[in-house]
């Protein structure tokens, strides 16, 4: 097992005319409480229903302290502690309170917890955690390379045909629709499309 990443652009500065990437963990699945007490049963004595209820117990517990704000310290795992942030710049420190509001909860690890992963290993992720960089020229040209040889079109294929995630496919196929360049022919729960008269020489 290792962690997967992939390279994300930077933000470009306008003074800036090289692109940089940054290397951020990428993973499409989450661990559940539900999972988190499977496991924790399966090493002790306690019922399965038990560490779930004390999971949430203890969920409830550290969200008392931190709206105090207390900062909670969980032996072998870390520090838990609100973090604020203004609402617009101040320049005084007689400001209202009004101007302050909980911006997250910061987690700071403990090194036990650290330490379980200090030879974990990263690899490059084979998913695709985000689109490819596609002009709405090129999007046209590869639909029209696309419809010379098939009928319809779905999401999916508009997923492998331009390198998107789900999310970008269904927001480029909305696009398309508005442009009237596809049709659905299919029912809104299970569309498919064909393109729209007079588009991708069809």
């Amino acid at each position: 097992m290792a962690i997967q990443f992939e390279f994300y652009k930077n933000p470009q500065q306008d003074e800036e005319k090289e692109i940089n990437y940054h290397p951020r963990v990428v993973n499409f699945q989450h661990v559940t409480t539900q999972r988190l007490a499977a496991e924790i049963h399966s090493a002790t004595t306690f019922g399965r229903a038990e560490v779930e209820a004390m999971l949430m117990e203890l969920s409830r517990c550290m969200g008392n302290h931190l709206q105090e704000g207390e900062r909670v310290h969980l032996d072998g795992i870390g520090y838990f502690q609100v973090t604020l942030q203004a609402t617009e710049p101040i320049h005084s420190i007689s400001t209202r309170s009004n101007k302050v509001k909980i911006k997250t909860v910061s987690f700071q690890p403990d090194k036990d917890l650290k330490g379980t992963f200090v030879h974990a290993h990263v690899h490059r992720s084979k998913l695709k955690p985000h689109s490819e960089s596609l002009s709405e020229e090129e999007i046209d040209r590869r639909l029209t390379t696309y419809f010379a040889t098939h009928l319809v079109l779905r999401r999916t294929d508009m997923q492998s045909l331009c390198g998107f995630t789900e999310s970008m496919a269904s927001r480029q196929i909305r696009r398309l629709k508005a442009l009237k360049k596809l049709e659905n022919i299919g029912r809104s729960t299970q569309p498919i499309y064909v393109p729209g008269k007079g588009y991708y020489e069809r």
